[in-house]
């Protein structure tokens, strides 16, 4: 089969969005996936029910796991989970075919025999079930499906804030340092000045050699104070570092309430958007069955209407078909009566030509006329004629 491109097509496909990406990246449980039935079957989601479909006998059958296996499933890293704790939405009777306590028994061959007779388990040793108990393990499998989607996601969130933050505390410190390197090169053009300052008070000194104890005294009063400066610029960085891993520190805390408060948010609006999706696919489901019924009436009355219309005909045909027989017996019966009569008519004529005409060429007067005898005569050579 040769298929198109059209626009229609692409534009009523269905886009991947990022979350059906992660939901695809994680491996469905076990089980999920059944390996019988229709092919749709196989790429259905989880939250959707098989349907009663009629099949040829033997084309599947609905099992969900070995014999002697049990089917409530966990993992290493699965949550305690009070979603359901009376089991109302999920709910397994009990199987003796996936008792793990029975093992023993399912292992010998004559009782696997007798339940392959029975019809209880398929060839592959897995346990036969009804279609309302595999679409209630589906939806089992689905719980454990979301919880692990659930845990993929709060791990990625996780990841991405503590990626956020750490590129915030790396963009701060990037300032920090260009603001440290500004007042470096601030402090290196005052020194330039300070340097040339003391070349125009060495050029003083040496114009002015008096004065040169005093300038002296100066220049060690400069260097106290120089040093003294440094030592306050050196307390003062201490003091401003300090005050910028508070700030980062603080920062941290501000992102980690931030990202409880969106977990808290995002678990909500996902409780909201589950209570959504419900109702979309009750009503949904509400409508197909609608649909189906509508569908099955419309279709019982035209059949209903088209048996009725056949009925008519055919009881149309049946009373022509009687009308026409009655006729045609009412016109054989006439012609019937005519032909008697003639017959009856030429009989007599015969016997009474016949009782005129002796032998050896005698006549004999009958008691009729001449000309009646003509007249029968010519009658007789009519019927004759007309026979032939």
């Amino acid at each position: 089969m040769v298929w198109t491109c059209n626009t229609t097509d692409i534009i009523s496909l269905k886009k991947p969005t990022a979350l059906d990406k992660v939901i695809e990246s994680i491996p469905k449980p076990k089980g999920a996936i059944p390996n019988f039935g229709l092919p749709k079957w196989k790429v259905m989601p989880l939250e959707s029910k098989i349907p009663m479909v009629p099949g040829p006998e033997g084309a599947y059958n609905f099992t969900r796991r070995k014999i002697g296996k049990k089917l409530w499933t966990s993992s290493s890293n699965a949550e305690f989970n009070l979603y359901d704790p009376y089991c109302h939405e999920i709910k397994f009777t009990y199987d003796s075919l996936h008792d793990e306590h029975l093992v023993p028994f399912f292992s010998k061959a004559n009782n696997i025999k007798h339940l392959l007779k029975a019809g209880l388990i398929t060839r592959n040793l897995e346990g036969k079930c009804s279609l309302k108990d595999y679409n209630m393990y589906r939806k089992y499998l689905r719980n454990l499906h979301i919880d692990s989607i659930k845990r993929e996601l709060r791990e990625r969130t996780r990841l991405s804030h503590e990626k956020q933050i750490l590129e915030y505390a790396e963009e701060q410190a990037q300032n920090e340092v260009k603001k440290l390197e500004k007042r470096e090169k601030l402090i290196e053009a005052h020194k330039k000045i300070w340097k040339a300052r003391k070349l125009q008070e060495e050029e003083k000194i040496q114009e002015q050699k008096e004065k040169a104890r005093k300038l002296k005294e100066r220049m060690k009063l400069l260097k106290i104070t120089k040093h003294e400066e440094q030592m306050m610029r050196a307390a003062k960085a201490k003091a401003r570092s300090e005050s910028i891993k508070q700030k980062q520190k603080l920062a941290a805390e501000i992102e980690q309430q931030k990202k409880i408060h969106t977990l808290v948010d995002w678990r909500k609006k996902e409780h909201i958007r589950k209570k959504a999706r419900e109702a979309r696919l009750k009503h949904d489901r509400e409508q197909k069955i609608m649909a189906i019924e509508e569908k099955w009436k419309l279709r019982h009355e035209s059949q209903k209407k088209d048996i009725e219309k056949e009925q008519f005909l055919f009881d149309c045909i049946n009373n022509q078909r009687a009308i026409f027989i009655k006729k045609y017996n009412e016109k054989i019966e006439k012609e019937k009566e005519r032909m008697d009569k003639l017959l009856q008519k030429t009989r007599i004529f015969v016997r009474c030509y016949m009782a005129r005409r002796l032998p050896k060429g005698k006549e004999r007067i009958c008691c009729r006329s001449y000309h009646g005898d003509q007249v029968k005569f010519k009658l007789l050579l009519w019927l004759i004629n007309l026979s032939m």
